[in-house]
């Protein structure tokens, strides 16, 4: 893989975000990351990872 966004684990179309996505969605966003970026880098769509946040199934450390 010589992507620039590349994780060891990919999300298949279709399917629900697994645990580990969810943990890389959340340490994403404390560092920083747009949900424009963090989508690229699990390669789905940024809507998903904006209604993620909105459900609060992702919780942002303190």
């Amino acid at each position: 893989m010589n992507d620039l966004y590349s994780t060891t684990i990919e999300h298949r179309k279709g399917q629900h975000l697994s645990f580990e996505h969810r943990v890389l969605i959340q340490t994403r966003l404390k560092d920083g990351w747009s949900p424009n970026k963090i989508a690229k880098e699990i390669r789905c769509a940024p809507n998903t990872i904006r209604n993620e946040i909105k459900r609060g199934t992702v919780s942002l450390y303190t």
